[in-house]
């Protein structure tokens, strides 16, 4: 656990408990390569719940201010970040079944006794984030564009010179 804070699943979502903390981008290893600059932190509220059922469950909602780099400039890109989804519990010992037939924003994942609340939170975090992130057309850092935009105008330059011969 890297930031120390573990829960027995189970236990937290049959009391109702509720987590507020925030984590460092620094400590999130699993986000640097798509992060501009690791300054910042993710804020998460972590609430438990049994439902009508019985069943316990657990809902994570985050949010923050992320600086990505952009794959057209390779700049940086502002993102606010924010994401809420429910895991229902399911015991160790059975299938968590196809993904494609849970509902959109649940997700079954395994009780465990002593589950790392980074790792959820940085998982939720990476799954959250686009998977190219890219400025609009036209937004990118102006010199980089028109670096971009020299070197596209001339790949074959050179062989105009050998044309003329």
């Amino acid at each position: 656990m890297r930031d120390g804070v573990a829960v027995d699943s189970v236990a937290f979502a049959r009391d109702a408990r509720e987590l507020r903390a925030t984590l460092k981008l620094a400590n999130l290893t699993r986000l640097h390569d798509v992060l501009f600059d690791q300054a910042g932190q993710i804020a998460y509220c972590l609430t438990g719940a049994v439902d009508k059922d019985g069943i316990p469950s657990l809902r994570l909602d985050i949010s923050g201010q992320l600086v990505l780099t952009c794959q057209r400039c390779l700049g940086p890109m502002n993102i606010s970040l924010a994401a809420s989804r429910k895991f229902e519990l399911v015991s160790g010992t059975e299938s968590l079944g196809d993904p494609a037939q849970e509902p959109g924003e649940v997700e079954r994942i395994h009780a465990e006794p002593e589950l790392d609340v980074a790792a959820l939170v940085e998982e939720e975090a990476i799954l959250s984030l686009p998977m190219v992130p890219a400025h609009p057309p036209g937004e990118c850092s102006p010199s980089q564009e028109s670096n971009d935009r020299n070197e596209m105008k001339s790949p074959f330059s050179s062989l105009s010179v050998l044309k003329g011969r």
